[in-house]
């Protein structure tokens, strides 16, 4: 073994060992060691440094004995002299470009992974184009229009920032309630504009919460969504009554 291939193997057991406390992993890659003469390990090194995306993968159990915490991180990254927490410095929030605002304290710096959740090729559209054709049984549009729908991660990201009245329109009435859809229509047409609030439905005017509501029925469930709930607090009240003057 050559003195460079050492000092490999006992980093990498090293930081292996203070990620997890068990043993495990560093047994698991001491193994995988001893199979390769120097030959080997040197292709492995020499292909593993090469490529960015490659890594010193970890085995955790969520709810067992190899868990991953933040202090064996901590400690881990102490051992290889990697910093976890440094002062940021933000120009952008800086009146003077020469003098850009630095973070009181040091933070704790690293990767963070960002979805984008839009489409940005722009002769995509997310909106039904022609609403003309309707799903009898859920309202939702059908024909070359039927991708025009949104997701729930889209609907998570709308009440994040607070956007129900934006949430109301897509699920109502640009969802699955047409008597919601033909009042807003006559509003605009009528006056050029119309307002959410301005438009009176109730819940029987969702053919989607409906055929839930008929579903979970089928099943032997009984909803909230359209009757009454067994558990609400008027009836538990009308109960209680019933039985103090028993």
């Amino acid at each position: 073994m050559t003195e460079k291939r050492r000092k490999i193997q006992e980093l990498i057991d090293g930081v292996m060992k203070r990620l997890d406390p068990t043993g495990r992993n560093a047994e698991k890659y001491r193994n995988m060691f001893q199979t390769m003469n120097d030959k080997a390990f040197d292709e492995w090194i020499k292909k593993f440094l090469s490529d960015d995306k490659a890594n010193l993968r970890m085995d955790i159990e969520e709810f067992g004995e190899m868990k991953l915490q933040y202090d064996n991180i901590e400690d881990a990254a102490k051992f290889i002299n990697v910093p976890l927490y440094e002062y940021v410095y933000m120009p952008h929030i800086s009146t003077n470009p020469n003098r850009p605002v630095r973070t009181k304290q040091p933070v704790m710096v690293g990767y963070l992974n960002i979805k984008r959740p839009q489409q940005l090729v722009t002769k995509k559209t997310g909106l039904a184009i022609d609403d003309s054709n309707r799903d009898e049984i859920t309202g939702a549009v059908k024909g070359d229009s039927k991708g025009g729908m949104t997701s729930g991660i889209e609907n998570e990201l709308l009440t994040g920032v607070g956007a129900d009245q934006v949430i109301s329109e897509i699920c109502g009435v640009r969802g699955d309630n047409v008597q919601e859809y033909d009042e807003i229509v006559s509003k605009i047409s009528e006056t050029g504009s119309a307002r959410l609030e301005d438009i009176k439905t109730n819940v029987f005017d969702k053919p989607t919460v409906l055929t839930a509501d008929i579903l979970l029925r089928a099943m032997g469930f009984k909803t909230d969504m359209i009757s009454e709930s067994y558990y609400s607090i008027d009836r538990m009240r009308q109960t209680m009554n019933r039985e103090a003057k028993i």
